[in-house]
């Protein structure tokens, strides 16, 4: 049960931090509700599961989940229905047609937000890694801190780091244009 418990929470973590550093105002403030497309797979991530428990959350912040695990969602008249796209998912290869729809998707300005096992999604893509950053390579499991490089960074003002079981991903094919980590 911890481990449900502490994947959900870096699961709900990882959402709303995302959501928090996205160019939108808060619902409240513009009365805009967000509308996201959940991406999830049938895998042992349990995805659909996930978005349950997340959804009745967002909901209540303005933010309305939208589940599927039909890749063939991810076409320009479908995307065009949301604000932002969260993939949770180990689907391992993308259509060029649905690779295209989704970097015009992202180019357009709106949100991608991949969360845990999205790093090893789309492994046919380069540009999906380069826009996810990079691609998982391994993991074991574990208890980790927080390592912070750069304390005087505004972001991290008051911020004292952490302690935390969790699986410990590695990545490789790092992107690293435009990147500050």
């Amino acid at each position: 049960m911890f481990y449900r418990f502490s994947h959900f929470r870096s699961v709900l973590f990882a959402l709303l931090t995302a959501l928090m550093c996205s160019n939108y105002v808060s619902a409240a403030e513009d009365q805009h509700t967000l509308s996201l497309l959940f991406l999830g797979d049938n895998g042992h991530h349990q995805p659909r599961q996930r978005f349950e428990q997340l959804s009745p959350v967002m909901k209540s912040r303005g933010i309305d989940l939208t589940y599927t695990d039909e890749m063939r969602e991810l076409n320009q008249e479908s995307l065009a229905n949301y604000d932002g796209l969260v993939i949770y998912a180990n689907t391992p290869e993308i259509s060029a047609d649905q690779e295209q729809a989704l970097l015009e998707f992202v180019a357009s300005g709106k949100g991608l937000i991949p969360l845990h096992c999205a790093t090893y999604c789309f492994l046919n893509s380069e540009k999906y890694i380069a826009l996810v950053g990079a691609q998982f390579q391994k993991h074991e499991t574990g208890i980790f801190r927080t390592n912070i490089v750069a304390p005087n960074h505004p972001v991290m003002k008051g911020f004292q780091g952490f302690r935390s079981w969790d699986e410990t991903y590695v990545h490789h094919k790092h992107n690293k244009e435009n990147r500050t980590v």
